[in-house]
């Protein structure tokens, strides 16, 4: 097993170095890292996909994903037999 160090000069837990992570987890609380956000792209109308974006990519993105047209929830939620 090896012995991993933060930047701050900290022991990292072996459990944490074992999955990858190399910041204690002190600093990880301090320095949050905003988790990634996706969006639902249609491009016919069985198969959707996922895009993941960082944050900041999906920020500045994120005036283009506007819903298009009514959701099929509101319109089987109508009464259609009265």
């Amino acid at each position: 097993m090896k012995i991993v160090y933060c930047d701050c000069g900290s022991l990292v837990r072996p459990t944490r170095s074992e999955l990858g992570f190399t910041t204690c987890i002190r600093c990880a609380h301090e320095n949050p890292v905003e988790p990634p956000k996706g969006v639902m792209i249609y491009d016919h109308k069985t198969g959707g996909q996922l895009e993941v974006h960082s944050a900041e990519s999906w920020r500045e993105k994120k005036k283009y994903y506007v819903p298009n047209g009514r959701s099929c929830v509101k319109n089987f939620s109508r009464n259609v037999c009265s």
